[in-house]
């Protein structure tokens, strides 16, 4: 910049020049740069220049833009630098091509703008020196190592870039050649430009060289990672070859196996789609390394799909006798299932290819639906698995993982395909309702299409990725309850509703099956143990209440276990009778409180139904003086309460036919209650239940408890049909009660009920008057 501070150089410089406008760049003094012009009235302004002083004054513009035009005087900066006109080439196409070289820096005082020319009045600008000759050639030394430095990191300057750098002296020119060859912004450049000092400039220079150096380092050192890791690659290849070399020696090449798989590929009886999908991935193993990840994951993959039984069936026995025979030995009653299955058998007989049901057992817990599974596939010599449901929350358990997570596993119904080496087993479908879903899916949804006979021909597992026929199994569903079911999965199946065994039923299943399963299960025989028919419908009736035989079955085996502790301590037979029950089983769990009973007011036998079978709830009403309110408690559901508000409204609209005073409803609060407190209940059929109990405390008549009844009550007093009518029947049976009133319009529920209501009374009933006649005594006896 010496050079630049001349007087003379100063005096030749016009107040007022031309202005050129640059993109993209920042023109130093002392350097030469190609500038293409195309507006017009800064070429004016150029020729003008060359008629006269031949400088011009050159300004960065602060934004990028495709052309002059796009430029206003306030875009540009306000510092420049005063540049020669070298040399003008005319392009043919339009505009100007100039080679100009800076000559001093300066400041803007005015724009001129009109529409001939653009000018501008400057300000010459000349660098003070500011330092001592040792601080400013400290500063040169220290940028021409550094510049060194950034050399040898990668930058790419000029090869002869150090040749040259080490004949300088002069720091004005040392920092101009440093300049060319560094690639600066706009904003960088132009605040370099702005320093007043060569001191300012020189540590400019150093700075932007320092974060040049900073971008070199780290470039190389990508690049000596990136062609380590092509060494490492290149390495772990040559390896790899030798090592198929050394196995082949040995004769374990992976080519062997993989000539093996094509081989099963050929005999794999799969559709067209799956033999593509395998024959792919068989490809792809062959071009993975052996020893990855990758490798690893394809060949569990490729095990999958030839283990399972594509197209491979068990042929069915399809003797209705011989079938018949085995559910009817492992199995007492359940008329309505043996005959479907039977059904079922009969349809195969005339059509191989008939269509499969898919069954739902629903019923309490403890009636065989599980084990009814297994003789069903017995019967038909079938292959079995059961997969349960029971708190499944994952969809993934039915559809299976995608391959891309580690540890992948196929879905549950595809793992049992695997077991049993079958693509026509009976599956057993046990907890359907007790199935759960959370933020990883819903796995009923997913049931929708394995219980779908439109969809099942080609079942989707995620981690299969190709369909797989489930057509041909005969699914079997098991539930407790229908109530947590989806509408859309029910609506799938053809359900089977299955009841409490009855008194006889027990007495007949455990002699038959469970006492002998017990002796079995102790290491007893049948002289070691018997029961005889009195102590069995002894611990029937008072040690288990119950729909099913689990209860009771525990029971027996509890009994076995203690004539074997008998025979191993003192090596003597138990004598089991009524009598010593309670020595061996502790107190009685139900004491028979029904036989001996009076008629009370206000308490009323009910009737309800469970997932667990027939409930017997006393319905209790008392009134107390008060202001006429209902209260309700023993943990009543919202269908629970709105039936006793209706029977309560339709005692008080007949209130004069039962002599009943108005005050009775305004002076007096009416409290039901439904023991036990404890237990939720709700439904609509203790509408009669609660009517009778209402009436009974208002008219301090009591009820006759011989009666036992169910039916919801609507306004008009007609009584509306109800559901559970044979578990109703049962746990009446059971409390020995020998009346149960039903709805009139339930009476076709007890065709094929014949066996279980031949020891009990069914009154049915299709009006409230018909219920109070029945149940309400007099005040002195029973009516």
């Amino acid at each position: 910049m010496k050079s630049l501070s001349s007087k003379t150089v100063q005096e030749t410089i016009p107040e007022i020049l031309p202005v050129i406008p640059t993109m993209d760049v920042v023109v130093f003094p002392h350097m030469i740069v190609p500038l293409l012009v195309l507006d017009e009235r800064i070429i004016k302004g150029i020729h003008k220049a060359l008629e006269e002083s031949k400088l011009v004054m050159l300004l960065a513009a602060k934004k990028q833009a495709h052309d002059h035009q796009a430029i206003g005087t306030n875009d540009l900066y306000e510092i420049g630098t005063v540049a020669s006109v070298m040399r003008l080439i005319k392009i043919p196409e339009g505009g100007i091509k100039i080679l100009v070289q800076g000559v001093c820096k300066a400041g803007v005082k005015e724009i001129i703008a009109t529409e001939e020319a653009l000018n501008v009045v400057i300000n010459p600008m000349f660098a003070q020196v500011d330092g001592q000759d040792q601080e400013i050639a400290a500063q040169i030394k220290n940028i021409k190592e550094l510049a060194e430095k950034t050399a040898n990191a990668g930058q790419s300057f000029s090869p002869d870039f150090h040749i040259i750098l080490s004949k300088m002296h002069d720091p004005q020119k040392i920092a101009d050649f440093i300049l060319s060859h560094l690639n600066l912004s706009v904003d960088d450049a132009q605040t370099l430009l702005e320093r007043d000092t060569l001191r300012e400039f020189l540590e400019g220079i150093y700075i932007l060289l320092s974060r040049e150096f900073e971008v070199a380092e780290v470039q190389e050192r990508i690049k000596n990672r990136a062609r380590d890791s092509m060494n490492k690659s290149q390495k772990e290849f040559y390896l790899r070859e030798q090592l198929k070399a050394i196995k082949k020696e040995l004769g374990e090449d992976d080519a062997e196996d993989i000539e093996l798989m094509r081989l099963k590929l050929e005999a794999l009886e799969a559709p067209n789609e799956v033999k593509t999908e395998v024959s792919r991935q068989i490809n792809r193993l062959e071009r993975t390394a052996a020893d990855s990840m990758e490798a690893a994951v394809t060949r569990n993959y490729l095990d999958w799909i030839f283990g399972l039984p594509w197209g491979n069936q068990t042929e069915d026995n399809l003797d209705i006798k011989h079938a018949k025979q085995i559910l009817d030995d492992e199995h007492f009653g359940l008329v309505d299932i043996k005959e479907r299955i039977l059904d079922f058998i009969s349809i195969k007989n005339l059509k191989r290819d008939g269509y499969t049901p898919i069954i739902c057992f629903a019923g309490p817990p403890g009636t065989g639906k599980t084990s009814l599974g297994k003789s069903i596939a017995r019967s038909l010599g079938r292959e079995y698995f059961r997969v349960s449901l029971g708190g499944v929350k994952d969809e993934a358990e039915i559809r299976g993982h995608r391959r891309t997570y580690v540890g992948a596993m196929p879905g549950r119904f595809i793992q049992g395909f695997r077991k049993v080496s079958t693509c026509n087993p009976v599956i057993i479908i046990d907890e359907l309702d007790k199935i759960g879903a959370d933020f990883r899916g819903d796995p009923s949804a997913a049931m929708l299409e394995v219980l779908d006979p439109q969809q099942n021909k080609t079942f989707h597992d995620n981690y299969l990725g190709v369909p797989y026929d489930l057509s041909n199994v005969l699914f079997i569903a098991t539930a407790n309850s229908l109530d947590t079911i989806s509408e859309p999965l029910k609506d799938r199946m053809e359900i089977i509703q299955l009841s409490g065994y009855t008194l006889d039923e027990k007495l007949y299943i455990a002699k038959k099956h469970l006492i002998a399963r017990a002796i079995k299960d102790s290491g007893l025989n049948d002289q070691h143990f018997t029961l005889n028919d009195d102590v069995l419908i002894d611990i029937i009736s008072t040690y288990t209440r119950e729909a099913g035989v689990r209860q009771l079955e525990r029971t027996i085996k509890r009994l076995c276990s203690k004539m074997a502790r008998s025979l191993v301590e003192d090596n003597l037979l138990l004598s089991i009778s009524n009598n010593n029950l309670d020595t061996l089983l502790g107190p009685r769990k139900f004491i028979e409180e029904y036989e001996d009973h009076e008629d009370q007011i206000g308490i009323s036998n009910g009737l309800a139904w469970t997932a667990y079978g027939g409930e017997m709830i006393k319905i209790e009403a008392v009134i107390m003086p008060g202001k006429g309110k209902l209260i309700l408690t023993g943990q009543l559901g919202n269908v629970m309460k709105e039936s006793a508000q209706a029977a309560l409204s339709y005692a008080r609209a007949h209130a004069k036919e039962f002599s009943i005073s108005d005050k009775l409803f305004t002076h007096f609060d009416l409290h039901i209650h439904v023991p036990a407190g404890g237990i939720p209940k709700d439904g609509p059929s203790a509408g009669i239940t609660m009517l009778s109990s209402i009436l009974s405390a208002l008219t301090q008549r009591p009820i006759n408890t011989d009666y036992a009844m169910t039916g919801e009550l609507n306004l008009r007093g007609y009584v509306m049909p109800i559901g559970g009518v044979k578990e109703k029947i049962l746990i009446a049976k059971r409390h020995k009660i020998p009346c149960v009133i039903l709805p009139q319009k339930n009476k076709n529920d007890l065709i094929g009920l014949e066996d279980i209501t031949k020891d009990i009374k069914i009154i049915f009933v299709s009006h409230a008057d018909e219920v109070l006649k029945h149940v309400l005594l007099g005040t002195d006896k029973k009516a």
